[in-house]
């Protein structure tokens, strides 16, 4: 249980156990239970997710507690705000000292690069897609060097120009944070949270349109298919992050498995990487069997490094690297990463799809748990069978795995950062997979597309499953999406009709239509007609 755990979760009742708790303190022959509980309803964090989880326009006045009174009007005339904090001996708790480390602890040495993501200059298009695109992650030098962001992104610049302009605040809890420039520039230098907040705002092009104009797509990335959509219906594909040292994003996979770049413009980012189907360690992924929604479970980025890094052995470390001002970063499709920022920094990023990773998110669209599932945690999303099973089974036929064999607590995917789960009793406490493990240790994973589609539920169809929430666009805007490329891409044809194979079993459509045409003795659809998909209004 965590020390937030014990509390109210409305604010106003937080606060009255608060007072009460601190009257009881100053009493004589008070027990050390309330001393304790003292301490825990006095911790910052408790008082940083009460707040969050009411969200909205967020002004910190140098705490989390005060901040979250002065949400409900009770700073005024509250002398406990004033007083000092209180000490107390013969309490310890090691829990509350590596949380303290965490909030206070300096990244200043805490660079670090294994080699293993290649630094290069002056890339060709060409060069980029038969080495890197699709294959691993690489460090891009002179892409923004032109960039009026390198010398206008500075953050006192961007609190001159922009200090009292909203942007979108990223953290845990589901509700919307937002804050002034110039407010969030002051949080930044007075806070000392473990995980703390920064900006990461897809809608900056909106609000700062003329922040657009202070960088560009770098010509390796021009290519983006989800472009033919109007803007409205496209998914958020472009992000402003501003966020002080020790904060950063925690391990994931992009969203929908796109692909990314990510460019910094000051400060030091450390990033580490783990190839597709590799869960990392302390990570686990929950894939609902319900609808496909993904859902992942994993420590703070600071709190990984610290507390699950040291442990993992050489072999199972990730890829790592130390972006420097004005790198760009290339994440392919399917790679699990996870960034900590060494010092403040301001980077632009965005998502995109292309010819290399178009099949992937096609096919991560379609519906179904089993392919999400194999897609992010590999063979561990395959409790009990092995790559004989697969080789046996035809493409689209491993629905059969997903039922009586396989249970709810099952699809949840712990990984130890060598694709295998840890033995850890309080890991296999929660799920049981030693035997599936062991069964699968010397298994080859793919992320070819060819082996991933085996996991396909056929028997699924997407105008009557259940649509995946977190797949990047709607049912309606999918179909949207793969008609307009279709006419408006002829050149990709070939292609785009595989990925709608994937997403939404056209072949399965067009061999209806094909039959009702035969039976109606009408002439056979044209090449402009063969993709059968439509919004309601449109269909060919």
């Amino acid at each position: 249980m965590r020390p937030s755990d014990m509390f109210p979760e409305d604010l106003n009742e937080t606060y009255m156990w608060n007072i009460w708790i601190s009257s009881m303190v100053k009493t004589q022959n008070r027990p050390c239970s309330f001393l304790v509980m003292y301490i825990l309803c006095n911790e910052e964090p408790l008082w940083m997710s009460k707040y969050l989880s009411v969200g909205g326009h967020l002004e910190y006045k140098g705490s989390w507690k005060k901040t979250t009174l002065s949400r409900l009007s009770l700073c005024s005339g509250n002398s406990e705000l004033e007083q000092k904090a209180r000490h107390f001996d013969g309490f310890n708790s090691l829990f509350l000292y590596r949380r303290w480390y965490r909030c206070f602890t300096t990244l200043t040495n805490y660079s670090f690069d294994n080699g293993h993501v290649e630094r290069k200059d002056d890339l060709s298009l060409d060069h980029f897609h038969s080495q890197y695109d699709g294959k691993g992650p690489v460090l891009l030098g002179k892409l923004a060097e032109t960039w009026p962001a390198r010398t206008k992104w500075a953050i006192q610049q961007l609190v001159h120009d922009y200090g009292e302009v909203t942007f979108r605040i990223s953290q845990r809890s589901p509700k919307k944070i937002i804050m002034k420039l110039k407010d969030y520039v002051s949080y930044m230098e007075l806070q000392h949270d473990e995980d703390p907040l920064y900006i990461f705002d897809d809608k900056f092009g909106e609000t700062t349109p003329a922040l657009l104009e202070d960088y560009r797509v770098p010509h390796l990335f021009q290519e983006d298919l989800f472009g033919v959509l109007d803007y409205e219906q496209r998914p958020a594909f472009r992000w402003l992050i501003i966020g002080p040292e020790r904060s950063g994003a925690s391990w994931h996979v992009d969203p929908g498995l796109t692909s990314a770049w990510n460019t910094l413009l000051c400060g030091r980012k450390r990033w580490a990487l783990y190839p597709p189907g590799r869960v990392p360690g302390g990570v686990t992924v929950h894939v609902s069997d319900e609808d496909g929604d993904v859902d992942i479970e994993t420590p703070a980025s600071l709190q990984w490094w610290l507390d699950i890094y040291p442990h993992l052995a050489e072999h199972e470390k990730p890829l790592e690297c130390t972006q420097l001002p004005g790198e760009t970063i290339f994440v392919p499709s399917g790679w699990w990463h996870c960034v900590l920022n060494l010092e403040t920094t301001v980077a632009v990023t965005q998502n995109f799809v292309n010819q290399s990773n178009f099949e992937h998110v096609c096919l991560d669209m379609a519906p179904g748990h089993c392919h999400k599932g194999v897609c992010r945690a590999g063979l561990l999303a395959v409790p009990g069978k092995s790559i004989r099973d697969i080789e046996n089974h035809p493409p689209g036929t491993m629905s059969a795995w997903n039922h009586n064999d396989m249970t709810r607590a099952e699809k949840r995917l712990k990984g130890s950062g060598s694709g295998r789960a840890s033995n850890s009793a309080n890991q296999c406490a929660s799920f049981e997979f030693s035997d599936v493990h062991e069964s699968l240790e010397n298994q080859v994973f793919s992320y070819d597309i060819g082996f991933l589609s085996q996991f396909l539920e056929k028997e699924k169809d997407h105008y009557t499953s259940v649509w995946s929430p977190t797949n990047p666009i709607g049912q309606r805007e999918a179909r949207e999406w793969l008609r307009r490329l279709w006419v408006l891409k002829p050149e990709l044809r070939g292609l785009i009709w595989k990925g709608a194979c994937l997403a939404i079993s056209v072949d399965k459509w067009y061999a209806c239509l094909e039959e009702i045409s035969a039976c109606h003795s009408l002439p056979p659809p044209s090449e402009d007609e063969k993709l059968p998909v439509g919004t309601g209004l449109h269909c060919f």
